[in-house]
């Protein structure tokens, strides 16, 4: 029996019963550094490079965190949404360095009293 081959598409995303529009798999392939630059969010669990579950992905979209575009032919209601993977590790970049401010902003507050 030939052995499969799954193809890389930037996350552990499984095969769905749709079809994946071509210019959301064209989107797919792009990358950056060896990274993706666009990534679908997971069916179930967490996406593989951003640690992130498909909630909180569309969480962050909503708030304007981070990019996400949705892929659809005109007059559809569904389509595909991808997120950018680079606008979401920036998000955890900055989330981190105002974590980092937070706590030396609390051990100067300490030090000083």
């Amino acid at each position: 029996m030939p052995e499969q081959i799954k193809p890389i598409v930037g996350s552990d995303a499984q095969q769905t019963t749709r079809p994946v529009p071509s210019k959301a798999r064209e989107l797919l392939q792009d990358q950056a550094n060896g990274l993706p630059v666009w990534i679908r969010p997971p069916k179930q669990g967490v996406e593989f490079y951003s640690g992130f579950s498909r909630a909180k992905l569309y969480e962050g979209a909503g708030k304007g965190h981070f990019r996400s575009v949705s892929i659809r032919a005109p007059g559809q209601t569904k389509g595909t949404r991808l997120f950018n993977l680079q606008s979401i590790l920036d998000f955890i970049a900055r989330c981190e360095q105002d974590a980092v401010n937070e706590t030396a902003a609390q051990k100067d507050a300490v030090q000083g009293a």
